[in-house]
Formats: structure tokens, C-alpha cells, sequence
């Protein structure tokens, strides 16, 4: 890095796009990042002209008008800030990120199902499982480590494996050659909701004696209407398997895999681990009814009893490297820390308190909307949505891009062209950049530490190798001065919501990311949280060890850690059916046997139904073809889509299964 740079590192747009004169930039998205175009500033003269210019913005449009787009790559440490500032401070509840497009799904399905956002299980399951199966799950590409595990299983055990994927992918080939004839693959387009039913039907009408009816009278609701209407609409060799349902495997396929599930599911029972285990990835989230995809794994795996044991466990796995750890400081709309939401009052007041707000700051951000959710804000943002209440007037990039979003020409640069854009950047030439106001350079995983949670909810601490330069400044240190600056700006205690102190680190002062750290451990143990990792604190207390300490010398522990003797212990592997309940009791945890409100496991039957199909595709096709047609007035459009287990446009249904010059040349089956 020059050294000049240092000296001011903060660059500032000279054509500033200006919401409240309504200015739009002429430069963003063309040149450099040279004098032409930007001015370069210290630290505090860019963080206060960012500070000053969202308080104009929340003072004339309101603080919802003020978002944030940011990653799974960040620290908990910095997910938690970032929570602060945008609905503790600012008080809006416009905070997106790429887990929103990634995870959600699995998300709100585990939340449908189990009442909570996690994996109850642990990779250790796949040494203990009898059928390894993956929905939408390229594991030897995406997570080659899991890959190799369950190929080494496989190789030892000889276990059949399923992969469900529209494509022959390296997984799939990698286990056919450990054993071709147990390696079974489902080239599925559409249709996985009624794979999963028609696997049910098949498993319900021929093998009755799997299904743990007692379990699931005392443990489960909604399972009866379930097996009604997998009997009643989902046999694979029914007259509308394939049009109405969109099944195109065939039958047999489909009830040998049933056999299998079936062999599985009662070796495990009997032994008292074992079973099915299933992984799903993006591939299954990032859909229409994506959360509809994960609450249909869930429904097979409860219905044939594979929850609540060792080797039995449906597993979403992340997209990114810390997207449960975003979610679990609850970095989305209307999302707490630690597994709440914002409608909570009981829950609200005390992350008031923790944060140094008074409850009644909190609980107006909990009156703001964001609809549409991450596509909504861009939709918000908009140059179609100027002068309607809730435009969005500024956007803060943070570890995220948006060219990982979807239509980035028609919706989201019209929209960061418009917007008063905050790039907080490693990289010089990122996309975001391009289109920024104001760029806070921020720093690579190697110069700052903070921790990272893996699907398994393990959390694992990453140490810094270098330190910073001269001049440059960690993410931490932005959020926590901005916030800062912020929070006066608004007439708020700045010293309270921020206490941390600066610290020498190598040759600068800096914050330290473990006081954060220990904030959080303390607010995990407020009532209602299922994240409690207040036990690191008990250890340091007792032992002298510090959380970070304990982190590396275990390699992480997996949540919840709520006691001395669980953080020693590392944390518990597996949650729900009572499996926590030596360790943490019911009313130490605050839920019962899953935390639902009534303590029972969800089962819920979930369908693709293709009758309405083109009349939907037809009001989606609308969206950036029609002038002012925008999702968040049409939610009532993906919701019928999403019930429907539905796809946007092609392919052509009717035509499915036809030989190429026996299709149209318009239809594309």
C-alpha cells in the first residue's frame, strides 16, 4: 500500500449521489478509483461526513430509509455490531445480507419444523449412518471435506448414498466408483417436494412398520394429516404423478429408494443410533418453495423416525463461512441475537438492555417493515420507488457484493446508482466500488480475529497472522466509530451502547474483539435464547482461561455451552428429543422437547401442485418487463408460487420426456 494512502484511506465520490436533493450521480459505475472521480480523506473526516449525512437522511425520510447489505463471511463479532448500529442506533430494520439468498430457506423451514435455526445433529453422524443421502448437494465441489468423510464411510461401511441433482455432478460419479450399485442418483428438474411424498407414500403403504406412531403421538402434531395426504395424492404411479406433481423418476426408482430408507431407519432404531442422514445445500434453498423443500426433508425424516439420535439427522449445510454464525447474532430483518425475533417484546427489552438503548427505541425499529425482504430492499431502492414512504435512501456494503444478486442490471445498480452507497472493502478494483459514495477500506481474515460458526454450530476461533498497517483501520473499528458518532448524533449515550476500549495492536490502537465476544456470551444467557454459551465465561472465571483460549485449545465448541461442565466438555452435539435434557433442563432452557410453542416437532405435508402453473409464471414474467411492477406489491404472487412448489418460467412441463424433434422449437422441455 502507498504510503500516502495511510495518511488518508477513505475515499469520497467528488459526484456524489443526494437523495434529499434528489441528485443522482453521473460517474458511478464508469472509471477508476483515481482523482477524477474520488477525494481522498483521514478516517474521521469520511466516517463524519457517513455519520452526518444518515442522520439528514433519517431525519427528513425516516430510519428505515437507511440499509445494509452484508455476508456470511464476517465475524460474529462484526455481525453483532452491525445489528446494533442498524436497529439499536439508526432503528431500522432494513439489514440483508447474502444469507438471505443462500439460507433462509433452510432457516425458516427449521424454524416451520423444529422451532429453531440449526442442525441438531453433527458431522460425527455420518460415521454412525446407515443411508447417507443429499438434496441439491454437490458436497465433493462445495464441501469437499464432508465429501471425503462420507466417501471414506461409504468405502468402509459400504452404505448406499443418494445425491438428488439435475446434473451427473463429481458427487455423484465419486460414488459410483466406490460402489456403483448403491450409489443411486435422482436427476430431478422440479418436482422434489412430491419425490420426498411419493418416497413417504411408498415407505407409508409398504413398510407401515417403520413409522414410530407412539414417538410421534407424544413428541409430534400434524403427522396424521400428513400420511392422509400422502396416501390420497402422491403415489409415483398415480394418473398425475407427472403432470399435476411434476414426478419424472421412475416408480421403481423411487420405491427402491423407499426399501433402502426404510432398512435404514429400523437398523438405527434398533440399535439405538443409525439411520438416515441427509445434507442439502444451496441447490435446494435457493428456490420459490425452497422453504418448503427443507420442511419436506424434515417431514420424511420424522415421519420414519431418523430425529433426535445419533446418525439420524437432516442437515442443512451453509453457503458461506459463516452464515449461521450472521444468523445467530440475528443479522436479517426483524431478527434478534440468539434465535429471536424482533416481535418478541420479552426477548427485545432485554437486547435493549444489553445494548444500552431504552426498550422504546427497540421496539419502534420492531414497527418498521421491510417486505420482500433482501430482494425487497433493492426493490425499495429503486428509482421507480422515489417519493413513496418507504424508498430506501442508502445503502452500506459490508463483506457482500451485489453481483451475486439477482437481475444486478435492471434492479440493483439503477438502485445503488440512486442511493447514497457505502462500500466497506478489502479489494480495490470490487465491483461495489464502482458504484460507491464512500469507500471504508476494510481488512482481509489474516489482519483482524474474531470467530466463525460452521453448520454443525461450531464455534471456532480465527487468530489474526499479521498486524495492520499504520493507518489502517479493522472493520470493528469502523462499526464501533461509526456507531459511535451515530449514536451521538441521535442523543444517545454513545459511552454506554459502545463501552470497549482502545487497545495498542501492533502499531495502532485498535478494539478488541474478545471484549465483544464476552458481550455476547453474556447476552446468550438471556431468557428464551437456545445459544447459551455463558459456560466460557463460567470456565474463565474458574480455570483463567480466556474464551479464546478455550476455543483454540478445544477446536471450537458446538452451541449451546450454557454451563461450566458442557463448555469444558465442548458444547453438546445434538439437540432436541430430549438429548440436552441432562445437561440442560427444561426450565433452565425455557422450551420443552423442541422449541415450538408447545414443545412438539411440526409436520407439516407440503406439495408441488402444477395445475395453476402457467397463470402464475405468466404475473412473475412481469417483473422488470412491466413498468412499476415490483415483488413487494405482488407477494401474494410468490406465495401462491411458493404453495405451489412452482419455477419462474421454463422448462415446458407438457413436453417433458419427448425426444428433441418431437418438441416445438419455442419450448424447451
Amino acid at each position: 500500500m502507498p504510503v500516502e494512502w495511510a495518511k488518508k484511506p477513505v475515499l469520497v465520490r467528488k459526484d456524489m449521489s443526494d437523495p434529499i436533493s434528489g441528485r443522482v450521480s453521473k460517474t458511478k459505475g464508469a472509471g477508476g478509483l483515481d482523482e477524477k472521480h474520488f477525494t481522498r480523506v483521514t478516517w474521521e473526516e469520511g466516517l463524519d461526513i457517513v455519520a452526518n449525512k444518515w442522520t439528514e437522511l433519517v431525519k427528513k425520510f425516516g430510519p428505515n430509509t437507511i440499509g445494509m447489505w452484508s455476508s456470511g463471511q464476517q465475524f460474529i463479532e462484526n455481525n453483532y455490531l452491525e445489528n446494533k448500529i442498524i436497529k439499536g442506533v439508526i432503528g431500522s430494520t432494513t439489514i440483508e445480507g447474502s444469507p438471505r439468498m443462500c439460507m433462509t430457506s433452510a432457516v425458516t423451514g427449521y424454524f416451520a419444523t423444529q422451532g429453531s435455526d440449526l442442525a441438531a445433529g453433527s458431522y460425527s453422524d455420518i460415521d454412525k449412518a446407515d443411508f447417507i443421502t443429499h438434496w441439491g448437494h454437490n458436497p465433493r465441489e462445495g464441501h469437499p471435506v464432508l465429501f471425503w468423510r462420507v466417501a471414506d464411510k461409504k468405502k468402509r461401511d459400504d452404505i448406499p448414498t443418494l445425491v438428488v441433482d439435475p446434473r451427473r455432478t463429481p458427487s455423484v460419479k465419486g460414488f459410483e466408483q466406490i460402489n456403483p450399485e448403491n450409489s443411486f442418483h435422482f436427476p430431478t428438474i422440479n418436482g422434489d417436494l412430491a419425490i420426498h411424498n411419493a418416497i413417504a407414500y411408498e415407505i407409508i403403504t409398504r413398510h407401515e412398520q417403520v413409522i414410530p406412531y407412539d414417538w410421534l403421538e407424544k413428541n409430534a402434531k400434524g403427522w396424521k394429516e400428513y400420511i392422509q395426504g400422502v396416501k390420497a395424492d402422491y403415489d409415483p404411479r398415480g394418473p398425475e404423478a407427472k403432470t399435476k406433481r411434476g414426478i419424472d423418476i421412475d416408480p421403481d426408482l423411487i420405491a427402491k429408494v423407499a426399501d433402502i430408507w426404510a432398512d435404514a431407519s429400523m437398523k438405527g432404531r434398533q440399535r439405538g443410533y443409525g439411520g438416515v442422514v441427509s445434507f442439502w445445500g444451496i441447490g435446494y434453498n435457493q428456490h420459490l418453495h425452497g422453504q418448503h423443500n427443507t420442511i419436506g426433508i424434515y417431514n420424511l425424516h420424522a415421519i420414519t423416525g431418523n430425529v433426535g439420535r445419533p446418525g439420524a439427522c437432516p442437515f442443512s449445510m451453509t453457503g458461506q463461512p459463516n452464515a449461521v454464525g450472521r444468523r445467530m447474532m440475528g443479522g436479517l430483518t426483524a431478527r434478534l441475537p440468539f434465535n429471536q425475533g424482533i416481535e418478541n417484546v420479552g426477548h427485545r427489552d432485554s437486547i435493549a438492555q444489553l445494548w444500552g438503548v431504552e426498550p422504546a427505541r427497540l421496539a419502534a425499529t420492531a414497527e418498521q417493515k421491510n417486505p420482500g425482504l433482501g430482494t425487497g430492499l433493492y426493490e425499495r431502492a429503486n428509482p421507480a420507488r422515489v417519493g413513496k414512504p418507504d424508498a430506501l435512501q442508502s445503502i452500506w456494503f459490508t463483506m457482500g457484493t451485489h453481483i451475486d444478486l439477482p437481475d444486478t442490471q435492471t434492479m440493483v445498480r439503477p438502485a445503488i446508482t440512486r442511493t447514497f452507497t457505502i462500500a466497506q472493502e478489502l479489494y480495490h478494483h470490487a465491483p461495489n466500488n464502482f458504484y460507491a459514495d464512500v469507500i471504508l477500506p476494510g481488512v482481509s481474515w489474516g489482519e483482524a480475529s474474531g470467530c466463525y460458526v460452521s453448520s454443525e454450530r461450531r464455534i471456532s476461533i480465527n487468530s489474526k497472522c499479521v498486524d495492520l498497517q499504520p493507518g489502517y483501520k479493522s472493520d470493528m473499528f469502523i462499526y464501533i466509530e461509526l456507531g459511535k458518532r451515530l449514536a451521538k448524533n441521535f442523543g444517545l449515550d454513545a459511552k454506554k451502547i459502545f463501552p470497549y476500549k482502545l487497545v495498542k495492536k501492533g502499531g495502532d490502537m485498535d478494539y478488541d474483539s474478545e471484549e465483544i465476544f464476552r458481550e455476547i456470551a453474556r447476552g446468550s444467557a438471556l431468557p428464551g435464547s437456545d445459544i447459551d454459551i455463558s459456560g466460557l465465561l463460567e470456565v474463565e472465571k474458574k480455570d483463567g482461561k480466556s474464551p479464546y483460549q478455550q476455543l483454540a485449545e478445544l477446536g471450537g465448541i458446538q452451541w449451546p455451552a450454557p454451563t461450566y461442565e458442557v463448555a469444558k466438555a465442548g458444547g453438546l452435539k445434538y439437540r432436541f428429543n430430549h438429548q440436552e435434557d441432562k445437561y440442560w433442563p427444561d426450565k433452565e432452557k425455557h422450551y420443552k422437547n423442541y422449541r415450538t410453542a408447545d414443545g412438539l416437532l411440526n409436520v407439516k405435508l407440503v406439495h408441488n401442485d402444477y395445475t395453476k402453473l402457467k397463470e402464475v409464471q405468466a404475473q412473475m414474467a412481469k417483473a422488470g418487463v412491466e413498468d412499476g411492477w415490483l415483488f413487494i406489491d405482488h407477494l401474494d404472487v410468490l406465495k401462491a408460487a411458493r404453495d405451489g412448489g412452482m419455477f419462474p418460467e421454463s422448462p415446458d412441463v407438457e413436453h417433458r420426456g419427448k425426444k428433441w424433434d418431437e418438441v416445438p422449437k419455442d419450448k424447451y422441455p
